[in-house]
């Protein structure tokens, strides 16, 4: 039997708890609440963890394969990130994977593991052909060695599943490194059987990968079990099924739909709430809402504790709008918090999937993705391709887009009310595709970051922002260009000193350069973040609600910024009032200015000033400029 191995940690980047397993998985001997990450595990496996934790922030959760200790390769672990915003920390999870078999296997396929195990095992190459397969492959599917040699994994998987979920486990496995989940095999005698496989991608010296492990079992005698691969666990706030069982059970539907041709859809909810209430509003309205699904659809909460409901039997739009319509209904009623009667707003996306053919996962991927859209805010959209996603770009259109123009340089400006002039801009390099329209950063430099183009994203950004530094000693009023780095840019921001160079070659000094970073990323980045300041870079820094008393000096920002979130509640909430003017409060203690972003009303900016806070952007302020139209109005003012 294996013991659970999971432990807490805090935003601080020290343990609150772990198990005994876990600690033995360690080696660490003794109590470890309240140590830091740093005294427990060397630099470059710190590096790897640190890195899962800043995704689990942005995204929920994050999975990754994790080897606690650079010496022994022999010990692989999968580790779960969970972000719980409501406790404030982080539950990590490790589990000893089939990826870690995979990666002996491919290592030291002679031993007696690649023979013997049960479980088929295909080893590939660099461009995806079969050089090795292991006895079990040869039981399983009922090809031999010389049937597949040479050949691609598309000769025993089904051609009858979809090319988009093939795409889809394709970015998992070359953004994530390995990929687990069913799908269907084709056997030599024709017919087709489900199989559990386990995908991992091989990486060389350089970390170019060079081949694939495949891993598969044939899972037709428990097929019908349901039990078999769920996780049986549960939501602690509300009872009702989490993420990891939600994904197990609607991936076993969708295959079974993909047989009986059927419909099945999925609508996300979103609750626009303060976190202070959330855990108590989300609770309530567990049951609720519990009251409005059938007894074959599912309730369940996802990571970033949206409601997820499934509906069987889903056969077109007209029924999953309806199903939306009475849920909308009945968010009008308010939902009582300790004596408080709480209204909120809301947001709803669906996706309606017909025959199966997709993953789970995919399928709640494009629900996330329309909640993105202003259509869905207090109300109901439905998924359709024309959304698009930044999260599921392929390397081949990223690298397209970097090298063929695609790649848009904007200004946002900022304004000071106190000189009355145009005082900063901050900086992006979007990418106009050419279907989905503008990509902010955000939505690609992820991807970017994981297919190696990076490097070419930055030097296109230096060399579209030349022509406007050279000409910034002209404009003294113009203090600062911003720029809003990402935390895979962060690992390596050698693009800061690529642009520092050209300031100082043009007379500019590195102090009017300034970077936009979060509180978390400044916990998370400290020496990155320290290395940027001694080069004399600016930092203007979003304290999402943390106090800077506890920073270092070397940490410390040069400016705030009040948020657009920010800005936009308090005129609907008086409680963001009190958030608003303490953050203004706490600048004023520590003698610095307040950028206020995303001011796009009168009343918004009449307030900012009232509170005293006077540099602002925004569409109130004005729409992102070109280039060319930011040195045309630059030239006006001066």
């Amino acid at each position: 039997m294996h013991l659970p191995m999971y432990a807490c940690i805090l935003p601080d980047l020290s343990y609150q708890f772990a198990t005994q397993e876990y600690l033995g998985m360690l080696g660490w001997q003794g109590e470890v609440s309240g140590v830091p990450l740093s005294k427990v595990h060397s630099d470059e496996v710190l590096f790897e963890l640190r890195h899962g934790m800043m995704l689990a922030h942005s995204q929920g959760t994050a999975t990754l394969s994790w080897q606690p200790f650079v010496e022994d390769h022999t010990l692989w672990l999968q580790l779960e990130i969970c972000w719980n915003p409501v406790a404030g920390l982080y539950i990590v999870n490790a589990m000893r994977t089939g990826q870690a078999a995979g990666r002996m296997l491919a290592r030291n396929p002679e031993q007696g593991l690649f023979d013997y195990t049960p479980q088929a095992v295909m080893l590939l190459d660099g461009d995806n052909r079969i050089y090795r397969v292991n006895p079990g492959f040869s039981e399983i599917t009922g090809f031999s060695f010389e049937d597949v040699v040479g050949q691609g994994p598309g000769i025993v998987t089904n051609r009858d599943i979809s090319a988009e979920m093939f795409d889809h486990l394709w970015q998992q496995l070359m953004h994530r490194g390995f990929w687990e989940g069913e799908l269907w095999n084709r056997h030599k005698d024709g017919h087709s059987y489900p199989a559990w496989y386990s995908l991992m991608a091989q990486q060389d010296e350089s970390g170019e990968i060079d081949g694939f492990v495949a891993q598969f079992s044939d899972i037709s005698s428990s097929y019908g079990d349901q039990n078999r691969y769920s996780h049986a666990s549960y939501d602690v706030l509300t009872g009702l099924p989490d993420e990891s069982m939600l994904l197990d059970q609607l991936n076993q539907q969708l295959l079974r739909d993909s047989l009986g041709h059927r419909g099945r859809g999925l609508i996300l909810l979103h609750l626009d709430v303060s976190e202070g209430d959330s855990g108590q509003l989300i609770t309530a309205l567990a049951a609720r809402l519990s009251a409005q699904v059938r007894e074959t659809d599912l309730l369940a909460v996802d990571q970033q504790h949206n409601f997820v409901f499934i509906l069987e039997e889903c056969p077109d739009e007209m029924t999953l709008e309806q199903f939306a319509e009475r849920v909308a209904t009945l968010l009008q009623d308010p939902v009582d918090v300790d004596g408080q009667a709480i209204l909120f707003d809301y947001a709803m996306g669906g996706v309606l999937v017909e025959n199966g053919g997709i993953s789970a996962e995919l399928m709640l991927d494009r629900a996330r993705l329309v909640l993105s859209t202003p259509d869905s805010h207090n109300g109901f959209r439905l998924y359709d391709a024309a959304l698009g996603s930044g999260t599921v770009l392929s390397r081949d259109t990223l690298s397209q887009g970097v090298s063929e123009g695609w790649l848009q340089l904007r200004f946002n400006p900022v304004y000071s009310l106190q000189g009355h002039h145009l005082a900063a801009a901050e900086v992006s390099l979007t990418l106009n595709h050419p279907q989905q329209g503008i990509l902010s950063p955000e939505q690609f430099i992820p991807q970017l970051s994981r297919y190696g183009l990076l490097q070419d994203y930055h030097q296109q950004l230096e060399r579209q922002l030349l022509p406007m530094i050279r000409l910034w000693s002209g404009f003294e009023q113009f203090h600062n260009l911003c720029i809003r780095l990402q935390d895979e840019e962060l690992f390596s921001a050698d693009v800061i000193e690529h642009l520092i160079r050209q300031m100082v070659k043009a007379g500019i000094p590195p102090q009017r350069l300034m970077i936009i970073l979060n509180f978390v990323q400044l916990q998370l980045f400290p020496d990155e973040i320290e290395e940027l300041k001694a080069r004399g870079v600016l930092i203007l820094l979003d304290p999402q609600q943390h106090s800077l008393g506890r920073l270092s000096p070397q940490l410390f920002p040069d400016m705030l910024l009040l948020n657009a979130d920010l800005v936009e509640q308090q005129m609907r909430n008086d409680r963001y009032v009190r958030d608003v003017e303490a953050l203004i409060s706490m600048a004023r203690d520590h003698d610095l200015e307040v950028m206020a972003e995303g001011v796009r009303t009168t009343g918004q900016m009449t307030r900012l000033t009232q509170q005293g806070c006077l540099r602002m952007s925004g569409k109130y302020v004005g729409r992102d400029l070109t280039l060319e139209q930011l040195i045309e109005r630059l030239d006006l003012e001066h």
